[in-house]
């Protein structure tokens, strides 16, 4: 059953993805707003479809205000950080600290802090599935194409970005485990509320007298992002459930590397892009180590 969820949970997320990509590119505005706007969109909708989804019963603890302010933080810090390393340095290494900091800081934590345990093979299927990242991120570089140095300021950027991505998932599953479950919709709804708000107030400053007409998104672009958030708040509220279930580590890493293989196999399938021998070799190790994760 929980293997079940967890796979509903990863293509959720990836249609996430996909929908958040098509909203940049047909995004009417300037795009350099494009990523607040879209936050800013993000966190409302999110919030509001899990207030809908909660029959709108909203009565947070006050840990539970603190862990979601202190994520609707992490959100936008993600984002930000995010937009940065890729004008900063490579995408490939940006992502493999990206997710590889999404895993193991939480199960650094789950297991020095909470008192989980892992198996040995869980442990090496982990650590297969991080190397899978390396694989499945390599870019070769073409002919001509200009060599991205990795500076010290990019190495801080990604480093960052993998603590802020592994502070969210940690967070999650704190507020999780504090409420035994009670609190979930809270903690979402909280999280994203913030993150908006965050992202608004960011926007505004960069924007300025452009913050309203920047929202003018034009149509299309408008569908992709409520489609985008519509993916995230059902994965979101799927997430918190599954935690009750499943150990934080492999849920995370079940679902980073599973969103990373059916993103790979849509582009080779359906996009036609040719892989490398480099991202087969990690498309093998990342399906192998998913599927380890799943019977270990």
């Amino acid at each position: 059953m929980a293997n079940l969820l967890i796979g509903v949970m990863i293509l959720l997320y990836t249609f996430q993805s996909a929908f958040a990509n098509l909203f940049a590119r047909h995004y009417a505005g300037k795009k350099a707003y494009a990523s607040a706007v879209y936050s800013v969109i993000y966190g409302v909708l999110v919030a509001l479809g899990t207030l809908v989804f909660s029959a709108f019963a909203y009565h947070p603890s006050k840990t539970t205000l603190i862990l979601g302010a202190v994520n609707g933080a992490a959100l936008v810090a993600y984002n930000t950080l995010l937009i940065r390393a890729a004008s900063l340095g490579p995408f490939s290494v940006t992502m493999i600290f990206n997710l590889s900091g999404g895993i193991l800081i939480p199960m650094l934590w789950s297991v020095l802090h909470d008192g989980e345990t892992l198996s040995l093979w869980q442990v090496l299927a982990i650590f297969v599935m991080l190397v899978s990242f390396v694989f499945l991120n390599w870019e070769d570089r073409k002919e001509g194409e200009e060599k991205r140095g990795v500076s010290l300021p990019f190495i801080l950027t990604v480093t960052a970005l993998g603590c802020v991505n592994g502070l969210y998932g940690t967070l999650m599953n704190t507020a999780e485990k504090l409420a035994g479950g009670t609190e979930n919709k809270e903690m979402i709804i909280t999280t994203f509320a913030v993150s908006a708000v965050l992202a608004l107030l960011l926007l505004a400053v960069r924007a300025k007298g452009e913050t309203l007409p920047a929202f003018r998104t034009g149509g299309r672009a408008a569908l992709w992002a409520l489609l985008a958030s519509t993916s995230a708040c059902a994965a979101v509220n799927l997430l918190m459930f599954v935690l009750s279930l499943v150990n934080v580590a492999v849920l995370y890493a079940m679902d980073n590397g599973g969103v990373l293989i059916v993103s790979v196999l849509w582009s080779a399938l359906v996009l036609k892009e040719k892989l490398s021998r480099k991202k087969l070799v990690g498309l093998v190790l990342s399906i192998a180590a998913v599927f380890a994760l799943s019977i270990l």
